[in-house]
């Protein structure tokens, strides 16, 4: 049976005939069998080339590479600033054991021996309108807000190597990577890969991320920001002060650090999150990963506190990487809401940074009104998919974006689809 997908506006008409080879029921031979696991999804057999040979590119598994790979990756990691947080290997093992099903994908690429290019990736099979479709991601969920691929030097011909060896392994229909930001050359490689080689493109926003560079002395700490928010600030903090001492700490120390973590977990379950039962505490997985993760990357790692009369009001968790902060969590107590106990933390913890030789804040996924406080500037970040001209790769495009992208180009097409929809739902209210 052939399927046909047909769809015409006016005097154009776009068709697509996808043709699959029939495998008694079952996927094809290419793909993962059904619920595959990523290391179940054939990794290609690693060997290293001497280290003056020529190059090579390879998908592998993270217990496959050697020792100096695993050195060669941290000399990466400077490369790709915005992002290195989310893809060194600490996070990328610990997140793979907490979220994934299995052992991570690496696409790896070697010059003389020397690893200079890795992408770390999960391999999955999903139903596509009713299709076994195999789709290999980037390591992205709520809790790893940031993706991509390193490079030496940020090399976009290294980048495009690395797409090359997933694109022609001929394993995957579906390419995707979440979470990429607007200036990442993984963007742009993904997409002159795909442009190159036949593959179908969907571009989606997904947020604009907020972060603030520091004011480096002689100039204030908070230049920038409006005069009412200063002044709330200094209003709350004085309030603040009626109510007993107020302190700041920052647990960097790997003692320290183990019970303030308790006191963090705490503090976000007792406000909304608690009551929504998304805080981390109660969520296994989560908790899973931020305990091995400080336990794992205690040194690049603060944990601030803001307390009143020895109460702490507020904390967050913060990664540090070179002299930019990631603020991957803040809670603060909600008996102590009426004060912006989390505002007035974000303003020591700044102070602090600078004192500490840091230069930026990255607060990292949507913006949001108390971020937006901080006069922060935008980075915007994108999904990227790509879908191989295979049978299942087109069909896995056309079910789900293919018209849709294709009818923008199309005139009156967006006024027929409104057209139709307010037609169905007249019909279904008779």
């Amino acid at each position: 049976m052939v399927p046909l997908l047909l769809c015409t506006f006016r005097d154009q008409t776009i068709e697509v005939t996808v043709q699959a080879t029939p495998v008694r029921g079952s996927t094809a031979t290419y793909l993962p069998p059904e619920g595959a696991a990523a290391d179940e999804a054939r990794p290609s057999k690693l060997t290293h080339p001497e280290r003056e040979g020529a190059a090579e590119t390879a998908v592998t598994n993270l217990s496959s590479i050697s020792d100096a790979d695993r050195v060669d990756w941290r000399a990466l990691l400077p490369y790709g600033t915005a992002s290195a947080p989310f893809v060194d290997e600490d996070w990328v093992d610990v997140w793979s054991r907490s979220f994934g099903s299995c052992e991570p994908l690496l696409v790896c690429s070697w010059e003389g021996g020397r690893l200079i290019g890795l992408g770390a990736l999960q391999s999955l099979s999903e139903s596509w309108a009713g299709q076994r479709t195999a789709v290999i991601q980037s390591l992205t969920n709520v809790e790893s807000p940031r993706f991509e691929f390193l490079s030496s030097r940020g090399r976009l011909d290294i980048q495009e190597r690395l797409y090359r060896a997933v694109c022609e392994s001929g394993r995957w229909d579906v390419i995707r990577l979440e979470y990429l930001p607007e200036d990442s050359p993984t963007l742009r490689a993904g997409i002159t890969v795909a442009a190159a080689l036949g593959w179908n493109r969907v571009v989606e926003e997904t947020f604009a991320s907020p972060w603030r560079a520091l004011s480096q002395p002689p100039g204030a700490w908070d230049l920038g920001l409006k005069r009412k928010f200063k002044a709330n600030l200094r209003n709350r903090e004085r309030r603040l002060k009626m109510l007993g001492e107020v302190t700041f700490a920052v647990a960097r120390a790997r003692a320290e650090q183990r019970a303030a973590l308790q006191i963090f977990y705490a503090l976000e379950a007792s406000g909304w999150k608690g009551k929504r039962g998304s805080a981390i505490a109660q969520r296994a997985g989560a908790k899973v990963f931020y305990d091995e993760l400080e336990e794992r990357t205690a040194l690049n790692t603060w944990i601030p506190t803001l307390s009143v009369a020895g109460r702490v009001v507020a904390a967050q968790l913060i990664r540090v990487q070179g002299s930019t902060l990631f603020m991957l969590k803040t809670a603060y107590d909600p008996d102590f809401s009426p004060y912006t106990p989390g505002q007035l933390l974000t303003a020591r913890l700044i102070r602090y940074s600078i004192d500490n030789g840091m230069e930026a804040l990255d607060f990292l996924s949507e913006n949001m009104t108390w971020k937006s406080d901080w006069e922060p500037q935008l980075r915007r970040h994108y999904r990227l998919l790509l879908f191989s001209p295979s049978a299942r790769g087109s069909y896995a495009y056309w079910t789900r974006y293919g018209f849709r992208e294709h009818a923008k180009r199309i005139p009156g097409a967006r006024h027929l689809v409104r057209w139709l929809r307010a037609r169905g739902g007249a019909d279904g209210g008779g």
